[in-house]
C-alpha cells in the first residue's frame, strides 16, 4: 500500500468531501514507459532503476510520480545481502583502514577492499555499492512479473490512493446490496468491530475500531484501507467514511462505491478469522453424525439489525442450528454482542461462551455451550440434538 507521503486528493466541497486521486487515459502510455525500465535493468541497483523510472514518467502530474514509483517497486523482485555478515565486512574495512587514516593512495584502497570484501568491486565507482550492498538504494533488480500492464498499474494506483485517505478514517459505513458475507468476512479479518443493520434491498456495516467506544480514533486507519482491497472485489455496494485530514480540523466525508471502478489484486480471505473457529470446523469435519457444517450460512434478525452466526448446522431431517461464539473481547464489544442476542428472533439459536466469562444468569437468551481453549465436538453434538427432539 501506500504511505501519506505518496497521497494526493483533491475537494469536492471545501472543507466537507473530498475525493482520491485517479489517473487519466492519457496517463497509460507514460506508465507503459515505466514499466519498460524496470523490465529492461534486471540486476541494476534499485536507486538507478527508480531515477530511470522518474525519467521515464517526467511528463505526468509531478505529485503522482513517488507514488508510482512506490507501487512499481512493490510488484519487482529484490536481491540483498541478509542477515549481519554484511555490515560485519563493512565494519572490518573501515577498522583496517582507520589504521592507515588518511589512505589517499588508490592502490592501498583496492588492496584493503580485496582483503575484505569478497568478491572485491571491479571499478572506482562500485565501491559504495559494495560496502552499502545490504541498503535498499543498492538492492538489486531481479525479477519483475511479465504480465504487469500499465492498466494493472492504473488499478493499482486508484487503489492506493484511495487507502491512503482511509488512514485517517474514523468510521466507515458500507451499505451492500450484494456479496454480503465475502464483505462480512473481510471486516472480521481485518479485526473492525462492525454493527450490522437493515436498509433497503440489503444491509448496513458500520466499520470502527475498539477504541472507538471511548474516543475518536485514527488508530485503525490502515485495517480500514486492508478492508478497502477486498470490498472494491464485492458488487453493489456503497462507502463513506469519515475522514480527519490533520488533528483539530472537522471531519470530512470520502465516499466510494463499485461503479467507481476501483480494482484489487488482493488474495482470497482466510476462510476463518480465530483459530478457535478454525480448529471446531477442523475437528468437527464437513458432516459428522447428520449434521453438515457451513462458515456464516445465515442471517438472524436482531430487531433493528441483524446477526450473522460464525456457524450453521443443518441436519439431514432440515433441522437447522445457528452457533454464535462470544470471543475474547473488550467489555464494551461483549455488551453490544449480548444486547444484539437479545433481540434475536431465533428458535435454534445457540451460544458459545467462554468458561471463564463470568456472565449474570439470563445475561444470553439462548442454550450456552461453555468451553476451555476450544469447542469438542463431542460438547457440540448434544447441544445440537436437543434441538432435533424439540
Amino acid at each position: 500500500m501506500l504511505t501519506k507521503a505518496h497521497r494526493v486528493y483533491r475537494w469536492i466541497k471545501p472543507g466537507s468531501s473530498i475525493s482520491s486521486d485517479r489517473l487519466e487515459d492519457d496517463c497509460l502510455p507514460h506508465l507503459a514507459r515505466a514499466i519498460g525500465v524496470y523490465r529492461a535493468r534486471i540486476g541494476q541497483a534499485l536507486g538507478q532503476v527508480r531515477n530511470v523510472a522518474r525519467q521515464a514518467l517526467e511528463r505526468l502530474r509531478p505529485d503522482r510520480v513517488e507514488a508510482i514509483v512506490e507501487l512499481l517497486d512493490g510488484v519487482a523482485g529484490y536481491e540483498w545481502p541478509r542477515g549481519p555478515w554484511q555490515a560485519e565486512r563493512r565494519l572490518r574495512v573501515f577498522v583496517a583502514a582507520a589504521h592507515e587514516h588518511p589512505v589517499l593512495d588508490p592502490e592501498r584502497v583496492s588492496a584493503l577492499l580485496v582483503a575484505h570484501l569478497d568478491p572485491p568491486p571491479q571499478r572506482g565507482d562500485e565501491v559504495v555499492a559494495a560496502l552499502y550492498a545490504d541498503y535498499p538504494e543498492f538492492h538489486r533488480l531481479s525479477a519483475f512479473p511479465a504480465g504487469y500492464t500499465a492498466e494493472d498499474l492504473r488499478a493499482d494506483y486508484d487503489l492506493g490512493q484511495a487507502q491512503a485517505l482511509l488512514y485517517d478514517a474514523t468510521r466507515v459505513v458500507v451499505e451492500a446490496r450484494a456479496d454480503f458475507t465475502h464483505i462480512l468476512r473481510y471486516a472480521h479479518l481485518a479485526r473492525l468491530f462492525h454493527r450490522i443493520e437493515r436498509c433497503d434491498g440489503g444491509y448496513r456495516l458500520v466499520l470502527d475500531g475498539p477504541n472507538s467506544v471511548l474516543r475518536q480514533t485514527r488508530a485503525y486507519g490502515v485495517d480500514f484501507a486492508r478492508f478497502l482491497a477486498a470490498l472494491v472485489q464485492a458488487r453493489d455496494w456503497r462507502m463513506a467514511a469519515e475522514i480527519v485530514l490533520r488533528k483539530g480540523w472537522r471531519p470530512v466525508t470520502f465516499t466510494l462505491s463499485d461503479a467507481d471502478g476501483l480494482r484489487s489484486r488482493v488474495p482470497a480471505p482466510a476462510f476463518f478469522d480465530s483459530r478457535l473457529e478454525e480448529a471446531l470446523a477442523r475437528t468437527f469435519g464437513p458432516e459428522r453424525d447428520g449434521w453438515r457444517l457451513a462458515r456464516e450460512g445465515t442471517i438472524l434478525e436482531a430487531g433493528d439489525t441483524v446477526l450473522v452466526p460464525d456457524f450453521l448446522f443443518t441436519h439431514a431431517d432440515g433441522t437447522e442450528v445457528a452457533l454464535e461464539i462470544l470471543g475474547y473481547w473488550t467489555p464494551e464489544y461483549l455488551r453490544d454482542k449480548l444486547a444484539r442476542l437479545q433481540r434475536v428472533r431465533a428458535p435454534n439459536l445457540l451460544v458459545a461462551v467462554p468458561a471463564a466469562r463470568a456472565l449474570a444468569p439470563g445475561a444470553v437468551p439462548a442454550p450456552v455451550l461453555p468451553f476451555r481453549s476450544r469447542i469438542k465436538p463431542g460438547d457440540l453434538l448434544p447441544r445440537l440434538e436437543a434441538f432435533r427432539r424439540r
